[in-house]
C-alpha cells in the first residue's frame, strides 16, 4: 500500500481508517464548497471529494515524499428532497433539496433536528482517491437512508447539550447518543458516519492495491 494522505479534518474518518489498519498522514484542505451548491446532492458530494483530493495533491506534489503517494478525500451531506414548511426554506439549496451540512450554531442544529425528527432522510457520502504521480482518479458514492423517531423538544435540547451536533452533517452522530432516536437505517452505517468502508475497499481494489490481512 502506498503512503496515504487523508484530505479531511474529520476525527470520525481518521478513526475508521486507523481501525482498518491504514497508516496515513493528514492533509486537510480549505475549499469554498458553496460553488458546488447548484449540483444535486449525490453529484455534489462526489464533486466535492474530488476537488478536495485534487487540492491536496496539488499541495503535496512538490514534496519528495509525494512519489507513489495516494490522496484520499471524502464528503458527506444529509438531505431531504420532500416539500418542507416555509420556515425551512433557507435550508433549500440551489438544486431544490433541503440540505443539512455542518450547523453554524446550536440554533441551526436545533432546527435541523426538529425537521429530521419523525422523518426518513438520505445521507450521501463520497470518496475520491488520487494517485501521485500520474493523477489517476477513482470515486465512489454511498447513499443511505436514516429514519428518526419523533423527538420531543426536551429530547432535542438534551441531545444538543451533548455537543455531538458540532462539526457533523445533519447535526447528529449516528455513532453517538443520536442512536437512541434512530429507528432504522438502510444502507451503510460507516457511510452515515462519513467514510463508507465497502466503497473504500472497492475503490482501492480498482486502483490495484493489495488490501489483504493487516496487523
Amino acid at each position: 500500500m502506498p503512503r496515504m494522505y487523508l484530505a479531511s479534518a474529520s476525527p470520525r474518518r481518521r478513526e475508521i481508517l486507523a481501525s482498518l489498519g491504514f497508516e496515513f498522514s493528514l492533509l486537510a484542505q480549505d475549499l469554498d464548497e458553496s460553488s458546488f451548491d447548484h449540483l444535486p446532492p449525490a453529484e455534489r458530494v462526489v464533486a466535492l471529494a474530488l476537488a478536495k483530493a485534487r487540492l491536496a495533491a496539488k499541495a503535496l506534489v512538490s514534496r519528495p515524499e509525494a512519489e507513489g503517494a495516494l490522496v484520499l478525500a471524502a464528503d458527506t451531506l444529509v438531505c431531504d428532497p420532500r416539500p418542507a414548511s416555509p420556515e425551512m426554506e433557507d435550508f433549500r439549496d440551489a438544486a431544490g433539496c433541503l440540505a443539512f451540512g455542518k450547523p453554524r450554531d446550536r440554533a441551526e442544529a436545533r432546527r435541523a433536528l426538529a425537521f429530521l425528527a419523525g422523518r426518513r432522510h438520505e445521507v450521501h457520502s463520497s470518496l475520491a482517491a488520487l494517485e501521485i504521480p500520474g493523477g489517476r482518479e477513482e470515486t465512489a458514492l454511498s447513499t443511505s437512508r436514516v429514519s428518526f423517531a419523533p423527538l420531543a423538544p426536551a429530547e432535542i435540547e438534551a441531545y444538543l447539550d451533548t455537543g455531538e451536533w458540532r462539526d457533523v452533517a445533519g447535526a447528529y452522530r449516528i455513532q453517538g447518543r443520536a442512536a437512541f432516536h434512530i429507528g432504522r437505517i438502510e444502507g451503510s452505517w460507516s457511510g452515515i458516519v462519513g467514510l463508507p468502508i465497502h466503497e473504500l475497499y472497492v475503490m482501492l481494489t480498482r486502483l490495484g492495491f493489495d488490501l489483504g490481512p493487516r496487523p
